[in-house]
């Protein structure tokens, strides 16, 4: 099982809002589409950044997560729980493809973009279409990913601030 201190900041801070989200929905459990949609949300964040370099439109990820999301049944009345929303089977099998991607990438935490990956590479049906529709292509996502993060590895809870730092902190002299 994954060591949620292994997680980084932004893993972690997604699966809150993935799990936020899910209470927003009134839905049960925490599914994939949660947690991708967490991870788009922010357009100055990684993934958003890395759909962009591959061509593909983040807002309209987002919409097509947001739709299917509308389609999940919603629990409320008695019965329920207040703020209590458990990890869907589907989701947790991503996070251990996630794992398992961190690790093939000798990385000593579960980034985001481990995340994204571990969704794409088991989607649940809902997801699949979504990426489909979308034009997805992970060898794709990891060529913008290798010109944004390089051969650096993650070995802190907070790499995904050192990518691309020549953009985000340099000056072009030219």
């Amino acid at each position: 099982m994954m060591n949620t201190n292994q997680f980084t900041q932004k893993t972690m801070a997604a699966i809150q809002r993935a799990q936020a989200i899910a209470i927003e929905y009134g839905h049960m459990q925490v599914d994939q589409e949660h947690l991708a949609l967490a991870l788009l949300e922010d357009g100055n964040e990684l993934i958003p950044q890395l759909m962009d370099k591959m061509g593909l439109h983040a807002d309209l990820l987002r919409r097509d997560i947001t739709e299917a999301l509308g389609r999940i049944a919603r629990v409320s009345g008695p019965g329920r729980e207040a703020d209590k929303v458990y990890i869907s089977p589907e989701l947790d099998k991503a996070l251990q493809a996630a794992w398992s991607r961190a690790q093939q990438m000798k990385d000593e935490y579960l980034s985001v973009e481990h995340v994204w990956l571990g969704i794409a590479s088991c989607p649940n049906r809902s997801m699949k279409d979504i990426l489909q529709k979308n034009g997805w292509k992970e060898n794709e996502f990891l060529k913008a990913l290798s010109t944004v993060r390089g051969a650096a590895r993650v070995t802190s809870d907070t790499p995904e601030d050192s990518y691309d730092s020549l953009k985000k902190y340099g000056q072009d002299l030219v």
